[in-house]
């Protein structure tokens, strides 16, 4: 029997019959429809349902997290998806339920069911205790691992996940994008560091996996400056009320910044091995922007391929050691990056952060479980 299903009770039968005296008051016009809706969700957490979905869904996630925090988080996103916000308009339709045939319990289990999070839990199918431990994190594996890939334990991975480049940075990217979304943090900012204060801190985080806590936390005993003003820019955009929540539920078992960081820091994930795939962004990134501009955004295409992306073989997917020719020319990437930046976004007529932005998301979005919202500076995106 699948502990998923949803399997009718005493609550969730009075949510039922609540949502559908709702739905017809909606239809007679004494409700608006975000009133009924409100009162639905209302109806739902009060009556103990979206507890009860949670717990079937999350867990093994709440045993490490704590089901408080895990049913807050879920709450926070069932809510912004059922009665929208500012942006975007909610999903639940209050008329669906007028007439008895569909269940409010049940549309409140697929939606969370439906949730980002708890697809990831489903689709790596890995210890949710390792999922909050990076030194485990970073040594997992997925099926087709690289020979180089220290294999913890080997999660089984959907269909909907196969494809992906089965190294830790994927890993790290997946688990950051997660915790972004469970807990509500902002995106760090990597985009505003300088070429030594990333290396400085990527230096950091493989000697001392700790400092960056320690750090974030105010003791700067045996840090150098240069440390702490590089950690405070990647941390920019955080509030010091996030700041301190993220902290008080970081421990050195369970390092948040650490995995945030490690996230943001390193080389991005290709999204396969097979040079057909990086044709196809190739080709997204030349003919989505006007044609005046396309050698340009060609040119910084690559040098962002040899710089920030995580370099395979087109053949086989095993790793290799770079030739010094391969190394020479990603240091001059590197070091050609921000102008060539700078002269394709001049000539699409976006800012450098948008072009920015769409050159991280192409190699994010075929992720499926990624969000690259949470690892770009703004919305901007090449059209697919």
């Amino acid at each position: 029997m699948n502990p998923r299903a949803h399997v009718r009770s005493a609550a969730s039968g009075l949510l039922d019959e609540r949502a559908r005296l709702l739905g017809q008051q909606h239809e007679t016009g004494s409700l608006t429809r975000g009133e009924a809706a409100a009162k639905i969700l209302s109806e739902a957490v009060d009556s103990g349902v979206v507890q009860l979905m949670c717990r079937r869904h999350h867990q093994r996630l709440a045993e490490v997290w704590g089901s408080d925090e895990v049913l807050s988080a879920v709450t926070t996103m069932l809510v912004r998806y059922a009665l929208g916000d500012g942006e975007l308009d909610g999903h639940l339709e209050p008329h669906r339920f007028a007439d008895g045939t569909v269940s409010a319990a049940g549309w409140v289990g697929k939606v969370i069911g439906a949730m980002r999070t708890t697809r990831i839990l489903r689709e790596m199918s890995v210890e949710a205790r390792e999922l909050t431990v990076p030194s485990v994190l970073e040594r997992a594996s997925v099926a087709g691992a690289e020979d180089a890939v220290i294999a913890g334990a080997v999660p089984q991975v959907d269909d909907c996940t196969r494809g992906l480049p089965a190294t830790s940075a994927t890993i790290r990217l997946v688990h950051a994008s997660a915790l972004h979304q469970l807990r509500g943090l902002p995106p760090l900012r990597p985009w505003g560091l300088t070429r030594d204060q990333r290396m400085e801190l990527q230096a950091l985080l493989e000697a001392q996996p700790d400092a960056l806590r320690r750090v974030l936390a105010g003791q700067l005993e045996h840090i150098d400056r240069s440390v702490s003003e590089a950690v405070s820019q990647l941390w920019s955009g955080w509030s010091r009320d996030d700041m301190a929540a993220m902290l008080a539920l970081s421990t050195p078992e369970r390092d948040i910044p650490r995995v945030l960081a490690s996230a943001a820091l390193r080389r991005l994930p290709r999204p396969t091995a097979r040079s057909g795939d990086l044709d196809r962004l190739r080709a997204r990134a030349h003919d989505g922007v006007p044609a005046p501009a396309s050698t340009a955004v060609s040119r910084v295409f690559e040098a962002y391929l040899d710089c920030r992306v995580e370099a395979y073989t087109d053949f086989d997917r095993i790793r290799r050691r770079p030739s010094a020719a391969d190394v020479a020319r990603r240091e001059a990437a590197q070091n050609e990056l921000p102008a060539l930046l700078q002269e394709a976004s001049r000539r699409i007529g976006i800012g450098h952060l948008d072009l920015l932005s769409g050159l991280i998301g192409l190699f994010i979005e075929p992720l499926p479980v990624a969000d690259p919202a949470y690892f770009a500076p703004t919305r901007w995106r090449f059209p697919v």
